[in-house]
């Protein structure tokens, strides 16, 4: 995705989208982003060098299977083929000029971060809704200057990037309807200023040019991102596997939701979704050159029961041969750069750039 801008605040929005749904409508409504199965035929197989150790499922989850257990014998996945599909990820990948931008330019890991909410809250839902549905009016003065055109890097690294104006970047504000048929009362924005924000990239969390706007009645801006649309990429714009290459690895596999490396680098633990009725499940890992590929299982041996509609996240740990080090990790299921959550700062304004 080449800046499609995203709207403000997407955990606000998905409130917003959420609200008045019954519990287990809402669960069900609203967890339908995460990762499919790819259909298939089924196959199991018991060698493989990842091992697989879970965190506790939910509540949930224990009251509909309390026998469930994480397992390093994988249950209705084709480990070969899942091999043989990282082999080609992986050599897709270091053929991609994506694989290039990955290193060297402007790759965001979620367009979600370049818009940050005020520090302290909202004073009320009502405000909250407000600005989540761009009610907004600016009766401020023109700012003074406008954000320095550059990225910055933990390391130095520099990059040179064309800025929004004031304007242009509230107005992307205001054009956020995610509530077209609330009643809000509108905003009033007191001044806008030129500033920077930390943002997680794939080459570590970088300071990105931004406007912080003031609103009236809320202790601290809201943080927006300046950068236009061809500046920067997100994982997603780079075009993986098709559906069609992953039916060989059978019903069972699933890909990966978020990677976090341990301390040392040799273990990574990899989120999985499946249903509370998986009686076990785990992790699968292949080191192909500078590449990490990664996906999962989950096995449900009663499939023809019924099964309550709910997501249910469960963890897995791999080990891998040598550390991760500056090693890309990809998902098997998308054959995409998959984020790692290293536990890095939020996004968070820094410092105002010199008018």
């Amino acid at each position: 995705m080449v800046r499609a801008r995203r709207p403000p605040l997407a955990p606000l929005a998905l409130f917003v989208g959420c609200l008045g749904l019954a519990a287990t409508a809402a669960v069900a409504g609203c967890a339908v982003a995460a990762p499919a199965r790819s259909p298939g035929p089924a196959a199991a197989s018991a060698e493989h060098p990842a091992t697989a150790a879970s965190a506790a499922p939910s509540a949930a989850a224990r009251s509909a299977a309390a026998s469930s257990s994480p397992s390093s014998s994988p249950e209705g996945v084709n480990v070969a083929a899942f091999d043989s599909l990282a082999r080609q990820e992986a050599t897709d990948w270091a053929r991609s000029p994506f694989a290039k931008t990955w290193r060297t330019g402007l790759v965001v890991l979620s367009a979600d971060s370049l818009t940050s909410g005020p520090s302290g809250g909202f004073p009320s839902g009502a405000a909250k809704l407000a600005f989540v549905n761009g009610d907004l009016v600016y009766t401020g003065p023109p700012p003074s200057g406008t954000p320095a055109a550059v990225v910055t890097w933990a390391d130095g690294s520099t990059m040179k990037v064309p800025v929004l104006s004031e304007a242009q970047v509230f107005g992307e504000l205001t054009g956020s309807r995610q509530c077209p048929g609330c009643a809000t009362t509108p905003l009033d924005v007191t001044a806008a200023r030129p500033a920077t924000m930390d943002v997680a990239t794939s080459r570590g969390t970088a300071t990105v040019p931004a406007w912080a706007f003031t609103l009236k009645g809320v202790s601290a801006p809201v943080i927006e991102a300046a950068l236009p649309s061809g500046s920067y990429v997100t994982p997603d714009s780079y075009a993986g596997t098709s559906a069609e290459k992953l039916r060989p690895l059978g019903a069972g596999f699933v890909g990966g939701v978020t990677v976090t490396p341990s301390p040392d680098g040799r273990t990574l633990t990899v989120e999985l979704g499946g249903s509370p009725c998986d009686a076990t499940w785990g992790g699968l890992v292949d080191e192909v050159g500078g590449v990490v590929v990664v996906g999962g299982w989950m096995h449900n041996p009663n499939p023809d029961q019924p099964c309550a509609a709910m997501l249910v996240m469960r963890k897995v740990t791999v080990r891998l041969t040598a550390p991760l080090g500056d090693r890309v990790v990809l998902d098997a299921a998308t054959g995409g750069p998959e984020t790692t959550d290293t536990g890095g700062p939020a996004t968070t304004e820094t410092t105002p750039a010199t008018p």
